[in-house]
């Protein structure tokens, strides 16, 4: 798979200069036991490891929660970084440029100047940092935020900071030799021509990455001024895409980090919020950057947790922001459950009235995606009037039709007609017609792809699985020319098959097999991680694989028999039927016959 320009070629050069011990164990203490390296799995909490580190192979696996990865992987993970990012923090640590910077001839000077962007806003911060700690100047400041619940710890945890005017910060940054034109591009101040701090008078809340790096600011005024916006956010620079930034992303990663786990975390509109709710003890909100939540900033999300409460605003618009985002948050496959505040109540201001046990119990009442649309639904109609719930009954229905799962849509149709008053067959009629539309277009997207068996338990799963990973391991006797790539049952084993056919065996490895798959196939390839059977000695383990080979092929030669048989039955040419017996009968001898290999 070629991921964004970077190939398999260069991942293969980047890992192969990236000990993956070494790496790990800048996070995870390992010991030799063996030929591989054991740890307590940084990924959730053990207390007897069970993350393994096989050096050999450049792959790590918990047999615990079943993450398994590369070198790379583990550093998308352990940072919560995109792919790209990864691999370009790697690239550098090794001092290799990625295959877009050898064709730049003016990379160096780029990353130069970008390393003088960061090392301004870290000098920025600083500033601002200093003046809300000076006593004289950070006086009222400090008081606002007393005020607000956040005391000098909450400060520190978020490095906020004081603008004391228009001139003070350009001054400062140009008495350290910094130009306007970086400070413009920065978004420090207005313009060249206008050298004005873009965030005068404001107390300053410093927008940092997941890297730790400063990358923009947003401003809030404190002393009650009218006519002037209450808060003041940093455009998109070179440094700074809000579209992919998550604040407090960074302060999630350092607890981590220090030990601290988290069930979950709490998504919320802004900045203040999170800060808010750090300032009574609830350390595991963060906020995105704008009111649409993108996909990138789902998948960053789902790097850290696996469960997410969206906190919004207690309003129209916050209501109608989480009905928008919780989508993306599900596709990034995700656990939701949406939190309702009370009319025109924000988190903070939720904390802030009811305190820390207040604001929990509100997590306590959260509600899983569907009931809290069908909720939004009931509570913008009058159902005591038949006119009322008439009118709840469409949208409610479009809310059922989103809904896959017949077994599920089906409970919830049960509500709606109790909600409507008619009858469950009805709601179920009408919601049914979009629920067929989707499995349409989903079996057209699927159109053309070998059938996948339903059942991931079944024998022919376990079969399939027994049989990539012994391919995975090299076992001496696996013959790729004895297999069929369509007698395997998903198509993860099947990309798992090309990828070892098109290269020698001994060049092929479970780390290189990650340079051509994506993340979404991560979850069945952990399960061929912990296929785990050993045998007594290696020929019973051969004639166990080749009795899973058998079966598969079986299988597959059996499905061909019955859909040629209703070809024949379907069929009046004489000439066509005569040509269909001639296959039942080759594929019926090939099932009768026990060898594996072209016979087959």
């Amino acid at each position: 798979m070629d991921r964004q320009g970077i190939t398999p070629e260069f991942m293969e050069e980047l890992k192969y200069k990236c000990d993956i011990v070494q790496t790990i164990s800048q996070y995870v203490p390992l010991q030799k036991k063996g030929g591989r390296y054991f740890g307590c799995c940084p990924f959730h909490n053990e207390k007897t490891p069970s993350f393994c580190v096989n050096q050999q192979s450049g792959y790590y696996h918990c047999f615990g929660c079943g993450a398994s990865g590369d070198v790379v992987k583990f550093i998308m993970e352990i940072e919560s970084m995109s792919f790209i990012d990864a691999v370009k923090y790697l690239s550098e640590k090794v001092g290799i440029p990625m295959p877009e910077f050898k064709l730049d001839a003016h990379y160096e000077q780029k990353k130069e100047h970008k390393d003088v962007l960061k090392q301004i806003m870290r000098e920025a911060a600083r500033y601002y940092r200093n003046n809300l700690l000076d006593e004289v100047k950070g006086k009222d400041a400090r008081a606002y935020l007393a005020g607000r619940g956040v005391d000098d710890e909450i400060s520190k945890r978020y490095g906020l900071g004081l603008s004391m005017g228009y001139d003070g910060l350009p001054d400062y940054l140009r008495l350290k030799g910094h130009s306007l034109a970086d400070l413009a591009e920065c978004g420090l101040i207005s313009s060249v021509n206008h050298p004005s701090d873009a965030f005068a008078n404001r107390i300053i809340v410093p927008i940092i990455n997941s890297m730790n790096e400063v990358i923009a600011f947003g401003g809030r005024i404190y002393h009650g001024e009218q006519d002037v916006a209450k808060y003041k956010n940093s455009t998109n620079t070179t440094l700074f895409d809000k579209g992919r930034t998550i604040y407090g992303i960074n302060r999630i990663k350092a607890d981590k980090k220090n030990g601290g786990s988290y069930s979950a975390l709490i998504l919320v509109e802004g900045y203040m919020d999170v800060i808010s709710l750090g300032a009574h003890g609830i350390n595991n909100a963060v906020a995105c950057m704008g009111t649409a939540l993108t996909d990138g900033q789902a998948r960053e999300l789902r790097r850290m947790t696996q469960d997410i409460y969206v906190c919004y605003d207690g309003d129209s618009a916050g209501r109608k922001a989480t009905v928008k985002n919780v989508d993306p948050l599900l596709a990034a496959g995700l656990n939701v459950k949406v939190v309702c505040l009370d009319d025109g109540f924000d988190p903070d201001e939720t904390a802030r009235a009811s305190g820390k046990e207040g604001f929990l119990k509100k997590l306590d009442e959260a509600l899983p995606v569907i009931d809290y649309k069908l909720k939004l639904c009931r509570d913008a109609y009058d159902l005591n009037t038949s006119d009322g719930r008439a009118r709840y009954l469409v949208p409610a229905v479009n809310v059922l039709k989103s809904i896959d799962d017949a077994a599920q849509r089906e409970v919830y149709a049960a509500i709606v007609a109790k909600d409507g008053n008619i009858s469950i067959d009805t709601v179920l009629r009408r919601a049914a017609d979009g629920a067929v539309k989707k499995a349409q277009g989903r079996d057209k997207q699927a159109s053309g792809s070998a059938p996948a068996v339903g059942d991931k338990g079944s024998a022919l799963m376990r079969a399939s699985r027994f049989v990539v990973s012994r391919i995975m391991e090299n076992a001496p006797y696996v013959d790729l020319s004895a297999l069929k790539k369509d007698w395997l049952v998903c198509d993860v084993h099947r990309q798992i098959f090309d990828i070892a056919g098109k290269m020698p065996p001994s060049e092929f490895s479970v780390s290189n097999m990650y340079n051509y798959l994506s993340d979404d196939d991560d979850e069945e390839i952990g399960k061929l991680m912990d296929v785990n059977m050993r045998f007594a000695d290696l020929d019973r383990e051969e004639k166990y694989y080749n009795d899973c080979v058998f079966s598969l092929a079986d299988n597959y030669i059996s499905a061909q028999l019955d859909s040629i048989k209703q070809q024949y039955g379907k069929t009046a040419d004489a000439s066509e039927r005569r040509a269909l017996v001639e296959q039942i009968a080759t594929l019926q001898k090939k099932l009768k016959a026990k060898v594996i290999g072209e016979k087959m």
